[in-house]
């Protein structure tokens, strides 16, 4: 297999999925002579056979846990053809398939009949084995059925694109995050358990550890995107990333980190559980609202253990929770606490993530502007070694701050520097140029290697686009 699918082919790919999507989602609602869909269909069979004459007389369409393969290759996908492809999935999974097959170039009337055959629903084992019985007639018509895969199944083909298409895989992986964490709140709020959610949330941290370990800055970028609208889903799986890029700076093993990436995660799963009044609130809680958070938290722990065998691993899920939020010296006495070591890390990440996000009564602050807080409270509210910690990794200008140029342009960091000594000469993506014109190409600058200098960090109400989305348009 070549390095990567051509992106003429992959941008083919991308038009099958959708037409397919299309093509069988109509199929439930029109007839199956419908003028339309006659027309959506000769599109997609002009698809496919253009597809399979690009590679060479061999398309094979598989989707495998919401991701789609064309001949082992990863199809790489925006939001909106996700979620397309999600629903493909599903429709598939009812069926119980993985994909289909082509072995020769089709005609529209066969397709037509093939799809529509494959449209119709079905709601019993029975109907699933006379679906599939019907289909195979097809086989003589170059159309085949491929059965359903996991990840666990795909070969090695297809995880070298995944490494080849890494930006991809570390975004999917960070909207995974953010899914199951709701799936878990929303089944704790139903009161079922919530370990049974479509996504397995130890498989989503063992991916983010794997990212990690390939590239670190990847963890970091994922961090520095923001969604406010979502804040307690996205600050769960923020806090496990930047958990997770301390844990590795400190040395942790892999299967230490995974434990502390979920101790990140379930951190303040249960601020989630909160009615979006107190989340979104813009004054003090209280009495009767600070009630309302304890029952969260207790709901947070039951729903932990609910139903399951206490594992040292779940324990320390708990401790984090509840010592993430302490000081990392008394107050009163003036002694360090003895805290966990992940419940120092998580409350960095914690903080840092919280400050750098915008709430209902606050901007977000610059991450510079996050860092000197922090710094400000290291050695009482914190562990001083994290904080540096966190602070050296990031660098003087973390990744997605958008930053002004001593040549007037505009910026936004999306690379730092793994030298020290040179955190505030990174490398940068101009967005602005010195008159002010928005720059439309990619203009990448190696500031280590520039006479440019940065002389200011920008607010994010100041930047012109979400430094935290641009930080991934280039890698």
């Amino acid at each position: 297999m070549s390095a990567a699918i051509p992106p003429k082919v992959q941008a083919q790919a991308r038009t099958l999925l959708m037409q397919l999507y299309m093509v069988v989602r109509t199929f439930r609602v029109h007839d199956a002579n419908n003028r339309a869909l006659l027309v959506a269909t000769e599109n997609l069979r002009d698809t496919i056979n253009t597809l399979w004459a690009s590679l060479d007389g061999r398309l094979q369409l598989q989707l495998v846990d919401g991701v789609a393969y064309v001949n082992d290759f990863r199809v790489r996908m925006d939001a909106s053809l996700k979620e397309q492809v999600d629903a493909l999935h599903a429709e598939f999974v009812a069926r119980q398939l993985g994909g289909l097959a082509f072995s020769r170039p089709v005609d529209a009337l066969a397709l037509k009949d093939f799809l529509h055959t494959l449209s119709r629903p079905v709601d019993s084992d029975e109907e699933i084995a006379q679906l599939k019985s019907n289909l195979l007639e097809f086989r003589s018509l170059a159309m085949e059925l491929l059965d359903p895969k996991s990840f666990a199944e795909v070969g090695d083909e297809s995880h070298e694109e995944v490494r080849v298409d890494r930006k991809t895989f570390a975004l999917q992986s960070y909207a995974k995050a953010v899914v199951a964490v709701r799936d878990w709140v929303e089944a704790l709020r139903a009161g079922e358990d919530a370990r049974s959610s479509r996504l397995n949330l130890t498989r989503v941290v063992q991916d983010l550890v794997d990212i990690g370990t390939d590239r670190i800055n990847f963890l970091l970028k994922l961090s520095a995107i923001k969604q406010p609208d979502y804040y307690a889903y996205s600050h769960a799986a923020n806090t496990c990333m930047l958990s997770l890029v301390m844990g590795r700076a400190l040395g942790v093993d892999r299967v230490r980190l995974v434990d502390l990436g979920m101790s990140g995660l379930f951190a303040d799963i249960g601020f989630a559980l909160l009615p979006a009044e107190l989340i979104d609130r813009e004054r003090e809680l209280s009495d009767r609202e600070k009630s309302e958070v304890q029952t969260a938290m207790v709901q947070q722990i039951r729903g932990l253990f609910r139903g399951h065998r206490i594992t040292d691993s779940m324990m320390r899920r708990v401790i984090v929770a509840y010592e993430h939020h302490l000081a990392f010296r008394d107050p009163r006495t003036g002694e360090s606490e003895s805290l966990h070591p992940y419940s120092r890390i998580v409350a960095v990440a914690d903080a840092f993530d919280a400050l750098t996000t915008r709430r209902p009564w606050r901007d977000g602050y610059a991450a510079d502007e996050a860092l000197k807080i922090l710094s400000k409270e290291a050695g009482t509210r914190f562990d001083p070694r994290i904080v540096r910690l966190l602070t050296n990794l990031v660098g003087v200008y973390p990744l997605g701050t958008g930053v002004r140029l001593s040549n007037g342009e505009t910026a936004v960091v999306y690379h730092s520097p793994a030298d020290p000594s040179l955190h505030d000469r990174p490398w940068v993506r101009i967005v602005k140029d010195a008159r002010g014109e928005v720059v439309r190409r990619t203009a990448i600058k190696d500031l280590s290697r520039e006479d440019v200098r940065i002389v200011a960090a920008l607010p994010p109400g100041e930047f012109p686009v979400d430094p935290g989305s641009m930080a991934w348009d280039v890698l």
